[in-house]
């Protein structure tokens, strides 16, 4: 049969979508943005495909600010290759389960492969070397994370950075005052909870501090079920790190980049 391919509008169809959704961690954004209605503010947008009135497959287009697009998709190989028939892929990172979705992207410039990974129980140790980062801390913060390479934290501006810290929760590890590792409380949905945005110094890398520092992370917020991650499948310390730290991984994905030159 034909697939459809429709915008989504409605509450109705929003229950629909979160229906199909709901128990898939790696599903986590579109998950946040649909139940905060996130679609209809501009930013993002919902396609989702249908066969003979049943939904086979959903794709979240996000825009960032930066002007790269964040695309999202859960379904079928045939209805994944439909969804993306109707979006821009220029600038962009799209993010789909491994599966058999590889085929669709065949002759594309970079394809990578990263993990979700999940923490069914988040418990950790505090640290007294963790500390949420506040405003002022920005020139060290801008400092430390410049240094990411082919992230969109190289061409940020110093206001962009100060701006970050006023509406994001970030936490960073100190040694002697100096700030050699952060993580990012990427967003809660219901009782799950994502950590993104991990970096350290490369002078500082391999003692332990990011699993310091995530664990801390854990400890502050083992009220809430799950604690959700993406890392990418080479980075074997993070892989290991995360592991000892509770995380199981719970799906393999794909990162594929159309001319962006970001990397998981």
């Amino acid at each position: 049969m034909a697939i459809e391919v429709k915008k989504l509008e409605g509450w109705f169809e929003k229950q629909k979508l979160m229906k199909i959704l709901k128990n898939d961690y790696d599903n986590f954004y579109m998950l946040f943005d649909l139940d905060n209605f996130n679609f209809l503010l501009g930013n993002s947008s919902f396609l989702y495909s249908k066969v003979n009135n049943e939904i086979t497959g959903v794709l979240l287009n996000y825009y960032h600010s930066s002007g790269f697009k964040d695309i999202w998709l859960y379904g079928d190989i045939e209805s994944t290759s439909s969804l993306l028939g109707y979006v821009d892929k220029s600038s962009s990172v799209i993010h789909v389960r491994f599966n058999d979705n590889l085929k669709i992207f065949d002759g594309s410039p970079k394809v990578y492969r990263e993990y979700c990974m999940v923490n069914e129980r988040p418990a950790g140790n505090r640290d007294e070397n963790v500390k949420l980062l506040t405003q002022d801390k920005y020139v060290q913060y801008s400092k430390l994370i410049s240094q990411w390479s082919n992230t969109r934290f190289k061409t940020m501006e110093q206001d962009e950075y100060r701006n970050l810290l006023n509406y994001s929760t970030i936490y960073g590890y100190f040694i002697d005052g100096d700030l050699v590792s952060v993580a990012t409380l990427g967003a809660v949905w219901k009782d799950w909870f994502v950590v993104s945005s991990v970096f350290t110094d490369p002078s500082c890398r391999n003692k332990g501090y990011v699993q310091k520092l995530i664990s801390s992370m854990l400890e502050h917020y083992s009220n809430l079920d799950k604690a959700i991650l993406f890392v990418n499948k080479e980075n074997a310390p993070a892989v290991k790190a995360y592991t000892n730290l509770g995380f199981r991984i719970y799906s393999e994905d794909l990162w594929v980049d159309y001319a962006t030159g970001l990397v998981p």
